[in-house]
């Protein structure tokens, strides 16, 4: 503690003196008075840490001295000088507050340990002072950002639910009730079966506990409520990285889900509409070239060829569009059956031959070692696998090469379409997979295609638990990885 302050207040100088020269090497500023009266006027005017006083003074005494510091000053300690024949009145004064009493006669060093004690006691004060009024700064943050979290937290339109590792219920926002329909009141300290009803929902929350893990799904109306709900489930995890709960959000996608199927709704519509006629159109164009002898007199049959091909371009978009608007809706059934990876490749090139043979393209298959199996709708997959194919003899010049290769790791087979095409612009690479879109430039303007194919490709590969992935290079080619989970079962019964 610096800048101790020590008033002495004793109607005998030679005390005043003595006690004076004991602290005097101490450091401390002493001031000194020569009765209670002057002592209560330095009191007024100046701070002090330490009041040393006499019990027994004319005038004021010590009492008096005590009395005021205690009403006016508590924060000063006060040490009581006396004499043995006043012992008595000396615990009496430390009975009403007084720290200590020093008797008369005394020695410097009795009257050092006593003020050190003094200070100590002032230093423990001011550091439990300063600790509390760092508790209160640090309650008053804590409060302002929990004020403001719970602001945010009732303000949001998504539903929240907290749960503990036992699915208890141990917070929510307003927002929980209104869109879960939650009836039960209160929702605090209670299951979450007890206010959702739905078991698929129960036990999401349960699977994001117990493997630590992200659990997302969708709850068409009538099953938590009426709306069309998309649920987010993350396990919170502690400082010590264990699992202490759970955070579930619900988002109402009615609107979305509204807009999809009317999208979903005017496609199937629209190519309904077009493929009738489209389909007669190409019959009559293949009739007309069928023994007309009209036609070889007058050279129509390469315009007749090119408007066969321009027609099978519009049906192949209307049948993209279509399975595009299904595997969309949700309405698609996938017949998953156990199949070999080499079968269905061999299919693929099979079908491919002819267009690679058209333009003198080298196409090659490079299996693996391992005779894999995987659980797939065998159109669905060789529609996709056929499309990536296609694409790839389609952006390659004359004369390039296409590889099909295979391989295993870690559970899942990767297939590798590569080519010596054209490439994809570092730029473009992001959104190959959006509808319609397709790479614009001079090497491209005079191939056709309505941009369609790796969407649909993307939408087949993630509905078989797959994922893609795509390098390229401008000039140099294109690389397509498809990977999917390995059927190691399946295989051993189809066997």
């Amino acid at each position: 503690m610096d800048n101790v302050r020590i008033l002495i207040i004793d109607d005998e100088k030679v005390i005043r003196e003595g006690v004076g020269r004991a602290l005097s090497k101490r450091g401390y500023e002493i001031v000194k008075a020569e009765d209670g009266n002057r002592g209560l006027e330095l009191l007024k005017e100046q701070d002090f840490h330490i009041v040393l006083t006499d019990l027994m003074m004319p005038g004021i005494d010590g009492f008096a001295v005590m009395e005021w510091i205690q009403e006016n000053q508590p924060h000063v300690e006060v040490i009581v000088i006396t004499g043995f024949a006043t012992v008595s009145k000396a615990v009496s004064a430390m009975k009403q507050g007084a720290f200590d009493f020093v008797g008369k006669p005394f020695t410097p060093d009795y009257i050092r340990v006593v003020i050190d004690r003094a200070i100590d006691k002032l230093s423990r004060q001011e550091e439990t002072e300063q600790l509390r009024k760092e508790k209160n700064i640090g309650l008053e943050a804590i409060d302002k950002s929990q004020s403001r979290l719970k602001t945010i937290f009732n303000c949001m339109v998504e539903a929240v639910i907290v749960t503990d590792t036992d699915s208890v219920v141990v917070h929510h926002n307003p927002a929980a009730i209104k869109i879960l329909e939650i009836q039960t009141d209160p929702v605090i300290g209670k299951p979450l079966a007890a206010s959702i009803r739905d078991i698929t929902a129960v036990n999401m929350v349960a699977e994001t506990i117990q493997k630590t893990i992200v659990v997302t799904r969708e709850f068409a109306p009538g099953t938590i409520s009426r709306k069309y709900l998309r649920a987010y489930c993350s396990p919170v995890i502690s400082d010590l990285g264990e699992v202490i709960g759970s955070v579930t959000t619900f988002e109402d996608i009615s609107a979305h889900k509204e807009i999809d199927r009317m999208k979903s709704d005017f496609v199937a519509m629209v190519a309904h509409e077009l493929k009738s006629p489209l389909a007669s159109i190409e019959q009559m164009i293949y009739a007309s070239q069928v023994g007309c002898k009209y036609e070889e007199m007058n050279s129509c049959n390469a315009l007749h060829k090119r408007m066969t091909v321009r027609t099978k371009d519009l049906l192949g978009l209307i049948d993209n569009l279509l399975n595009l608007s299904k595997l969309e809706s949700g309405t698609v059934v996938f017949n998953l059956e156990p199949v070999r990876g080499a079968e269905i490749i061999q299919d693929v090139m099979e079908i491919a031959s002819p267009q690679a043979e058209g333009k003198k393209i080298t196409m090659t298959y490079a299996p693996c070692e391992e005779d894999w199996w995987f659980n797939i709708d065998y159109d669905h997959m060789r529609t996709a696998i056929m499309n990536i194919v296609s694409n790839g003899v389609k952006y390659t010049p004359d004369g390039g090469e296409l590889t099909i290769s295979t391989s295993v790791t870690g559970g899942f087979v990767n297939l590798i379409v590569k080519d010596t095409g054209i490439g994809i612009n570092k730029e473009d690479l992001p959104h190959i997979f959006d509808r319609f879109f397709r790479v614009k430039g001079k090497a491209t303007r005079h191939i056709t295609g309505s941009g369609l194919g790796l969407a649909l490709v993307k939408e087949v590969v993630e509905a078989h638990q797959g994922y893609i992935d795509v390098e390229s290079s401008p000039e140099v080619g294109t690389s397509l990885t498809l990977s999917f989970p390995l059927a190691v079962m399946e295989k051993r019964k189809s066997e």
